[in-house]
């Protein structure tokens, strides 16, 4: 079981690049499963002594489709690290929300039935779930310390990934790239013209109303993230001209 992580003290400053990167992805997703009305658990997933974790990914999506079928909740997302803690661990975000015209419900996974359905498929019965609280504070203190905790060579990091296709539709990383491109461009043309350069958080908010779902102006197009199809791009003179 994770400590209190609550408790700990974060060094963001003294971040490896590898650390900012997977902070900065962990707090999209959790940001993007609330304002999509997805419920979140975090979840901790073991091996035993006599294991192989570099079946954990594998046997990881198993469980998933296992969840899916005997429990119902079908679209399972998830962000997972996996360390090299003990025989192998996985540290997993996973986030559920009904389909439309689904009766809402909770979210939740018995940790007995969690266990003995890992013991099953990996041999390791020693699992960790809790609820995660939504929220901006939950969300920073959070993604703080699952990546000042994990995402490092000390603690045997291996590797993290994530879902993307069946909700958010498009490459978190490779459309967050191209917006910090595009910040850095225009402030590289602000500083040859002697004007005011755009704010690191003026980035920060665009990016989070995106995967808010707001309408925004890039160029000609509107673009506007819709859960399921990624991000749907109209130009402008379809929408009458204005933004």
């Amino acid at each position: 079981m994770p400590e209190a992580y609550g408790a700990s003290t974060y060094k963001e400053n003294s971040w490896s690049r590898k650390q900012k990167r997977g902070y900065q992805r962990i707090r999209s997703l959790l940001w993007f499963w609330e304002c999509h009305a997805f419920q979140v658990l975090w979840v901790m997933l073991s091996t035993p002594p006599d294991g192989d974790a570099d079946k954990l990914s594998y046997r990881h999506k198993l469980l998933r489709q296992r969840i899916e079928r005997q429990l119902g909740y079908a679209g399972i997302e998830h962000y997972q690290v996996r360390t090299e803690e003990g025989h192998g661990v996985l540290h997993i975000f996973w986030a559920w929300r009904p389909k439309p015209g689904e009766r809402a419900r909770r979210f939740w996974i018995d940790q007995r039935w969690l266990s003995d359905q890992w013991d099953k498929i990996h041999g390791a019965p020693v699992v960790w779930v809790k609820a995660y609280q939504p929220g901006r504070k939950s969300r920073n203190r959070l993604s703080r310390y699952v990546i000042s905790q994990y995402v490092q060579d000390q603690c045997g990091y291996v590797n993290m990934c994530w879902s993307w296709r069946r909700s958010l539709g498009f490459p978190l990383g490779a459309v967050w790239n191209t917006l910090k491109d595009m910040w850095r461009n225009r402030n590289s043309l602000r500083i040859l013209k002697g004007e005011k350069e755009i704010p690191w958080v003026v980035l920060l908010r665009t990016w989070e109303n995106l995967l808010k779902g707001e309408a925004l102006l890039f160029g000609d197009r509107i673009v506007q993230l819709v859960v399921g199809h990624g991000l749907v791009m109209t130009p402008v003179e379809e929408t009458g001209g204005a933004a």
